[in-house]
């Protein structure tokens, strides 16, 4: 009886850690590594950066890896077709749309090497007077069931400007700008 029961132990250990395996990790610059993980498609998840200084948006990649479902079309087996897609806003800036990354069914998505989507020219979020809130969305659509791999958003995010460092000193004195023969305006110093 203990050998039955350790036995019924050891198979669920392992189709518990198999199911644990067949997930999308999904990612983007500012956005801690495993906090966002799809487990079947469809799905729609979010993630908001607050308080944030500059993003910039440059495109998604996605990448299976030959631990999820074998695959099979139809919706009675592991899924058809399916598209990854990401969506970037931010601030007072309209949302910026990557693109769809398409499979033509899970086994494609698992065996496939890395697939990359660039926008041009990249889409630029950031702040002016005060800080703004980036917010992240990753979609899956169409059917895959136990789908394993990565889907990542491309580009930088920055939470703060950089300190300054070092010193900027001017003498009293009144001061030319030189981008024309007839030169007037002020001079403004930003960091950026």
């Amino acid at each position: 009886m203990e050998m039955h029961l350790l036995l019924i132990c050891l198979v669920t250990a392992i189709l518990v850690s198999s199911d644990a395996k067949a997930d999308i990790l999904l990612s983007a610059p500012g956005v801690p590594a495993g906090t966002r993980i799809a487990a079947k498609v469809p799905f729609t998840i979010g993630y908001t950066l607050p308080e944030s200084y500059k993003f910039i948006f440059s495109g998604i990649q996605a990448k299976g890896d030959t631990l999820g479902a074998p695959g099979c079309s139809g919706t009675n087996g592991n899924g058809g077709q399916f598209r990854l897609q990401a969506t970037v806003s931010g601030g007072s800036s309209s949302s910026a749309r990557a693109g769809k990354i398409k499979f033509r069914d899970i086994q494609d998505y698992n065996s496939s090497p890395l697939q990359t989507l660039l926008i041009s020219p990249v889409a630029v979020f950031k702040a002016t007077s005060t800080p703004i809130t980036i917010k992240l969305e990753w979609k899956g659509i169409g059917n895959a069931h136990k789908p394993n791999g990565i889907f990542n958003i491309l580009g930088e995010y920055q939470k703060a400007p950089p300190i300054p460092t070092g010193s900027l000193t001017f003498a009293s004195s009144a001061w030319v700008l030189e981008a024309s023969p007839n030169a007037e305006g002020t001079v403004t110093i930003v960091r950026e």
